[in-house]
């Protein structure tokens, strides 16, 4: 069931972020402004995601969750009808508060029933069925187009979509057992590889889903279907990598792993502003470098499962979400400046700094426990 609302919420995700990208693109609003909006709900989510743990205790997972999607479902409509820019901020960061919650705790809910056994290859299973909704969301801009509210409508349904498969689970929802709010300052002190991991995929995934679309159609030369077809090529590739990722981490060590192919998904992704005019070597190089990236999230959330148990667990998550979404949100922003000076090799540079200091961060903490 947390399976299938993730499918559900991923698509919603997939599709809301290259849409309002590409409606604001027709409404000429620059890189900056764009990558700022599209990581304003990273805000809202950060702060849903201290109050998790509080709400869920005093309320119930089923019920928080759901409550949270329907809010945000409201938001994805509204979003459409104003073209004021101070209300797409406030917009997007109470869909933020929304999401957050669903995010935060499926997360914690995972981590209380799944053993250790095969624990990476269980979160990447999580990680596949976002990616899966990831895939199939952009499909609803190739069939209603981006000019009409409609789109609006149907990503919408698709968060209380993602509310059904929940409250099919009411009856099984966990003890709510938490030691403390989630604080990112835990996860950083304890466990600071899993923090610079969860950097470099909420960096790099925010920034990538939301500028892209919008790179492709100011880049002369390029090919225009790739401003719809690079997301999901992105999102096909998290969804079919992130398994045999799980399996080389299981079998050669997650610190290893993370390293590997964090340096390869990151190069990859740089050339991607490279080859806009080949279509084929465009998706290809966005496929694989994506999906090896995001493959970092799984993996720091397996860390953070090895690392944490009992009510900790869930004050670290929501302190894993809480960094990943400060991530997202300065992510975009970042990387829209730098595209704002040179669209050809603005993403290169910010993919390239933020690779750099997960290394460093890897290379400190080398004599740690190898499996983490």
């Amino acid at each position: 069931m947390i399976s299938l609302s993730a499918i559900a919420l991923g698509a919603a995700f997939g599709g809301y972020l290259p849409l309002i990208a590409l409606w604001m693109e027709t409404l000429e609003v620059s890189f900056q402004k764009i990558g700022i909006i599209s990581g304003s709900s990273a805000l809202g989510i950060i702060c849903s995601a201290y109050f998790a743990p509080h709400f869920a205790q005093k309320y119930g997972y089923v019920s928080t969750i759901n409550i949270g999607l329907i809010l945000a479902a409201i938001m994805t409509v509204l979003f459409r009808y104003t073209e004021n820019y101070v209300a797409w901020l406030v917009i997007r960061f109470i869909s933020g508060l929304g999401l957050g919650l669903h995010w935060v705790l499926t997360e914690a809910w995972l981590a209380k029933i799944v053993s250790d056994h095969g624990r990476t290859r269980v979160m990447a299973i999580y990680a596949t069925a976002i990616s899966v909704g990831f895939a199939a969301g952009p499909c609803i801009i190739w069939l209603f187009g981006f000019a009409t509210p409609t789109p609006f409508y149907i990503l919408a349904s698709f968060l209380l979509v993602a509310a059904l498969p929940i409250y099919k689970l009411r009856r099984h929802e966990p003890q709510a057992e938490f030691l403390t709010r989630g604080s990112p300052l835990l996860l950083i002190r304890k466990a600071p590889t899993v923090a610079s991991a969860c950097i470099v995929a909420g960096g790099v995934d925010l920034a990538l889903i939301s500028l892209i679309p919008a790179m492709v159609v100011r880049s002369p030369g390029a090919e225009p279907i790739l401003a719809l077809s690079l997301v999901p090529a992105m999102a096909l590739g998290t969804m079919l990598l992130q398994y045999p990722i799980a399996i080389m981490a299981d079998r050669y060590g997650l610190r290893k792993v993370s390293i590997i192919v964090a340096t390869t998904g990151l190069s990859l992704c740089s050339l991607i502003p490279f080859f806009l005019d080949s279509v084929t070597i465009a998706i290809g190089v966005a496929f694989l470098g994506a999906g090896l990236v995001y493959g970092l999230y799984s993996i720091g959330l397996s860390m953070l499962s090895k690392r944490f148990s009992g009510g900790e667990i869930v004050a670290a998550n929501a302190g894993f979400v809480i960094i990943f979404e400060t991530a997202n949100l300065m992510g975009p922003g970042i990387a829209g400046i730098l595209l704002d000076m040179n669209i050809r090799l603005g993403l290169p540079i910010f993919m390239i700094s933020i690779g750099i200091f997960h290394v460093v961060i890897s290379f400190l903490r080398r004599h740690a426990d190898p499996s983490e």
